[in-house]
């Protein structure tokens, strides 16, 4: 699939940076004390700096074209086109004309074929982001940030990143055994089409290659060659793994001590790759995901001067959430083109399972400045950030978490290890607050549904954490009814059966 069209790379119209003005702009915030302010971006084409005191939680943890017409019958629909390739969803970041005053974020639309490149609207995540670390960690952070414009700006950077990111984009397939189920009889015209994107293909079944890869190269330009990454579901992990073996880099993976029992081939895979594995125990996230990031983060602060942190989503403190959002969100810009070339127009709802948050920033970012597009997360009915979290500070950024009256932080539970977290993506939190996004809650017993479901009816073992969507995707195709479409974000399986397979046949 996608493999007709020569390679593009959007690589002109970059203007110089103005080098001074940065040195600035990091002299003034290297000497504001990290805790208890946020350094918020500015609303205007003037470069200022805002701050928000902290007055929640005082005791949590400060360290850790024309839209046209859709189809009237589903079966009418026309599958997405053989041709492209990975390189049509590439383009250089734009950079805006005051480089110090937003952060770069790519925003690709395609207009009469080669993808352009957008300029992002200025601001930050309203009153979210921020960062709360301690002071070693802030000469890494603002190192990150200059290495992000450099790296951005730099279309031999995304020529190697296309080199590596052998993941080609995942099939985008029309569910018609799903949709004539959401019917509920025969007339598949009845309800929306639902769309799979198919994430699943990916290796190791992880919906986060786009960013594991675009942040190693990174680390490989800074001569940071000690990674440390934290992981939930173990896919995450031995990708990680398999890369830094390929790219030559010392790898260390954070896990919950709960997460990693229950993943003893995942972890001996991870092993044979040549990473070494931490678990993280009780107190301290209950030996689940939370844990594991904040054994990440006293990892980097230990070795600030040599490591660098990848969180598995875009979490921590800035400019991480930003660094993950720009190599995820090619996954929103691969359904963009990919609907377009099948049925000529966007679709009116995306889905997806929302943890840390990664899978719902990398489809839904795209599409965020579209209103006619509904965005949906649904959340695990006991990790409920979303619906029931408050603001507060977690993991070196302010955001939503689930936290008591004191300010200390709640334990969550899921069925599903990626979902199993007290707190979401700063972005994330801002998109519910405002009321971008809309957040539905699935049980454990739904999500459970809606893993037989995709097994028996389209043929799929999916992951856990999409499992929860399924449910809510049927919904959304009753309520939006006949020529519309809604597209689900489809993870791969979790379980230990299908890594092996895979491994087997690498190694």
């Amino acid at each position: 699939m996608f493999s007709n069209i020569e390679s593009t790379l959007f690589a002109t119209g970059v203007p110089s940076i103005d080098m001074n003005r940065i040195r600035n702009i990091v002299h003034t915030a290297s000497r504001l004390s990290p805790i208890g302010r946020i350094a918020a971006r500015s609303e205007s084409s003037e470069t200022r700096t805002q701050y928000f005191e902290q007055r929640e939680s005082p005791s949590v943890l400060a360290i850790g074209g024309e839209h046209k017409p859709g189809l009237e019958n589903v079966q009418g629909v026309r599958r997405p086109k053989s041709k492209g390739n990975q390189s049509d969803f590439i383009s250089t970041c734009p950079t805006n004309q005051n480089p110090g005053q937003d952060m770069l974020r790519p925003s690709m639309v395609r207009v009469g074929g080669p993808l352009k490149s957008a300029k992002s609207k200025p601001g930050g995540y309203g009153q979210f982001g921020g960062r709360f670390v301690p002071e070693p960690l802030m000469g890494f952070l603002h190192e990150l940030e200059l290495a992000i414009e450099a790296a951005c700006s730099d279309p031999s950077f995304w020529t190697e990143y296309q080199a590596y990111q052998r993941a080609q984009p995942t099939p985008l397939l029309p569910a018609y055994n799903l949709t004539g189920l959401a019917s509920g009889t025969d007339e598949y015209g009845s309800v929306a089409t639902i769309w799979l994107k198919r994430d699943d293909e990916n290796e190791y079944g992880t919906h986060k290659t786009r960013n594991i890869v675009g942040q190693l190269l990174l680390a490989r330009r800074l001569g940071r060659r000690k990674i440390v990454t934290d992981c939930a579901s173990a896919k995450h992990g031995i990708f990680t793994a398999k890369m830094c073996k390929q790219l030559e880099l010392e790898c260390v993976i954070t896990i919950g001590a709960a997460d990693a029992l229950a993943q003893v081939d995942g972890i001996h895979a991870m092993v044979m790759l040549g990473a070494r594995v931490l678990t993280a125990s009780p107190p301290s996230g209950n030996g689940t995901l939370r844990a594991a990031v904040n054994e990440a983060i006293r990892y980097l602060a230990s070795n600030h001067d040599t490591a660098y942190y990848l969180p598995g989503g875009p979490i921590g403190p800035a400019p991480l959430p930003d660094l993950n959002r720009i190599f995820q969100a090619l996954l929103g810009k691969e359904v963009m083109v990919q609907m377009d070339e099948a049925i000529g127009c966007r679709p009116d709802a995306l889905v997806a399972a929302v943890g840390s948050g990664s899978g719902a920033v990398g489809l839904f970012g795209p599409f965020v400045t579209d209103p006619l597009v509904r965005l949906v997360g649904v959340e695990g009915a006991d990790t409920a950030v979303l619906s029931a979290g408050s603001p507060g500070v977690l993991q070196g950024a302010r955001t939503l978490v689930l936290q008591d009256h004191n300010g200390q932080i709640l334990d969550s539970h899921s069925i599903s290890a990626d979902m199993n977290i007290s707190t979401v993506g700063p972005e994330i939190a801002h998109w519910k607050t405002i009321g971008r996004m809309e957040s539905v809650l699935a049980t454990d017993a739904v999500a459970r549904a809606g893993f037989r479901l995709l097994e028996r009816y389209e043929g799929i073992r999916p992951g856990l954490d999409c499992s929860h969507a399924v449910e809510t995707t049927m919904r959304i195709a009753k309520e939006l009814g006949q020529g519309k479409h809604v597209v689900m974000l489809l993870t791969g399986d979790d379980s230990g059966k299908s890594i092996r397979s895979q491994l087997v046949r690498e190694i």
